[in-house]
């Protein structure tokens, strides 16, 4: 039956296509640094749902997992913060969207930003980063679990720039916890976001990932004002105290 309702709306899809604050663990200057490869990790970001036009998040949801096979974040890069929730992302891509889609299993959860571009970071919130050019421009997509997203831009030595309100609302989103604010749960809570987001709306590029195309870029997990913060990466972060904005640590990216 799954396999079912993946061709209907496959079908579907095809016959009807959908018409800075500053981070208190993260902040400080971006080291200028001349080689920004010192992380060897690299991961293939295979394509999916060539040809679709926006489509359903349920069925984003339902070919990644069908398809990619999922990252584990398990990273602790700070002795201070040691706590390990159960992080797990999947990425792909098309011509017209990157899909992001993280199930995070944690002792508590805390939803209450609701203003894009706001302190995300403070609840609990997953990460991604993304540098087209494997230099030290790059891109923090930062998301809280009910899906109120920040969006920045930033280059070595210069101020961030952040994506307008109407840039953010394009990304597309779907969280299993809904989208209502809340103060922090104190339970064990296992959660889901999925994002479809525009190419379009990495706004200092026009990026049109082909095969073959390399980016470099990290996930991460965090919750900084959470009972238990903790600052979770794909790669090791190699910096004395947390800092995610440390581009010359960002892992490989290729697209298939």
């Amino acid at each position: 039956m799954k396999c079912a309702g993946l061709y209907v709306l496959l079908l579907m899809t095809l016959v009807h296509p959908h018409p800075e604050l500053k981070n208190t663990h993260k902040v400080g200057q971006i080291p200028n640094v001349e080689n920004y490869s010192q992380n060897k990790n690299t991961m293939k970001v295979q394509q999916i749902l060539d040809g679709f036009l926006n489509p359903p998040l349920e069925l984003i949801t339902e070919t990644l997992d069908l398809e990619v096979k999922p990252l584990k974040l398990e990273t602790v890069n700070w002795d201070k913060y040691p706590y390990l929730p159960e992080v797990n992302v999947q990425i792909a891509y098309n011509e017209n969207e990157l899909f992001l889609q993280y199930r995070v299993n944690e002792q508590s959860v805390k939803a209450e930003v609701t203003k894009s571009n706001g302190r995300v970071w403070t609840d609990s919130c997953v990460e991604f980063f993304l540098s087209p050019e494997g230099n030290n421009e790059y891109y923090n997509l930062e998301i809280n679990c009910i899906g109120t997203a920040l969006l920045g831009f930033r280059k070595n030595g210069e101020a961030s720039v952040h994506a307008t309100d109407g840039q953010i609302a394009t990304i597309r989103r779907i969280s299993n916890l809904g989208n209502l604010p809340f103060v922090e749960r104190k339970q064990p809570t296992k959660w889901q976001i999925t994002l479809a987001i525009p190419w379009k709306v990495f706004f200092k590029h026009e990026l049109s990932p082909v095969m073959g195309k390399k980016m470099r870029g990290n996930f991460y997990k965090c919750g900084d004002e959470l009972s238990v913060p903790h600052f979770i990466s794909w790669t090791k972060i190699n910096t004395p105290n947390p800092s995610f904005h440390v581009p010359e640590f960002f892992g490989g990216l290729e697209f298939e």
